[in-house]
C-alpha cells in the first residue's frame, strides 16, 4: 500500500508558536489562501482518511476533497493541560510533565491528556488494519505526531526518544510505502502541486 500523508493546514496556534488550542480549532486564513493554490487528484485513492481535528476536516474540504473516512485513530496526540500554552509556558507551569514530554518517551501521559505510547498504539493500530484491506493507494489528512510516528517506523529513528519529532511542514506531503509490519519512507515534507 502506497500511504500519503498530508499534514493539516497551518492554525493561529502554529503561527504563534503555541500547542494547538483544541481539537476544534480551525485553521488560519493564510492556509485557507494556500490551499486555494493546491491541486490533489483524490480520484488516484482508493480511500481518503481524514482526523476528525477541524484543522483537519477543514484542509480536506479546501482541497476539494469527497467521500473521505474520518478516522479518529490518526488525530494528534491528546495534549491536556499543554492546550494552548507555549513550549515557555508549559516549563514554568509543569516543570516535569512537560520535561517527560520533550524527552519524546512513552510514559507518561500527559497530565488530563494521553501518552505518546498510547497515541503510537492507536495508530499502530489504524495502519495495520488499512495495511491489511488490500488498499492500493490512501491519502491522510493528518497531524505532525503522526507523521513522526511513520517516520520513526520506516527506520529513520528509535519509536522513542530523540532531540526532535519529524512532523513534517504545514501542507506538505510525506509519502510511505506500507506491507505492515515493515514501513519504507518514500519522501517527507514535499511541497505539494499547484493547481
Amino acid at each position: 500500500m502506497i500511504l500519503h500523508c498530508i499534514r493539516h493546514g497551518v492554525t493561529p496556534s502554529n503561527l504563534a508558536g503555541r500547542f494547538n488550542d483544541s481539537e476544534d480549532e480551525s485553521i488560519d486564513a493564510s492556509a485557507v489562501e494556500v490551499l486555494q493554490t493546491l491541486a490533489i487528484g483524490a480520484e488516484a485513492y482508493d480511500r481518503v482518511y481524514v482526523s476528525p481535528m477541524r484543522r483537519c476536516i477543514e484542509t480536506a474540504q479546501h482541497l476539494g476533497l469527497r467521500d473521505w473516512t474520518l478516522e479518529p485513530r490518526i488525530a494528534e496526540r491528546g495534549l491536556g493541560v499543554f492546550q494552548g500554552l507555549t513550549p515557555n509556558e508549559c516549563q514554568t507551569l509543569y516543570g516535569e510533565p512537560f520535561d517527560a514530554f520533550q524527552r519524546f518517551e512513552a510514559e507518561p501521559a500527559i497530565p488530563q491528556g494521553e501518552s505518546r505510547g498510547a497515541h503510537l498504539a492507536r495508530v499502530k493500530d489504524w495502519l495495520e488494519e488499512t495495511s491489511r484491506a488490500g488498499l492500493g493507494r490512501v491519502l491522510a489528512i493528518t497531524h505532525g505526531g503522526v507523521i513522526d510516528f511513520l517516520y520513526r517506523l520506516s527506520g529513520g529513528h528509535p519509536i522513542h526518544g530523540g532531540e526532535r519529532i519529524f512532523a513534517g511542514e504545514n501542507l506538505a506531503l510525506s509519502s510511505f510505502e506500507v506491507d505492515w509490519p515493515e514501513v519504507r519512507l518514500l519522501g517527507f515534507s514535499e511541497t505539494l502541486d499547484p493547481r
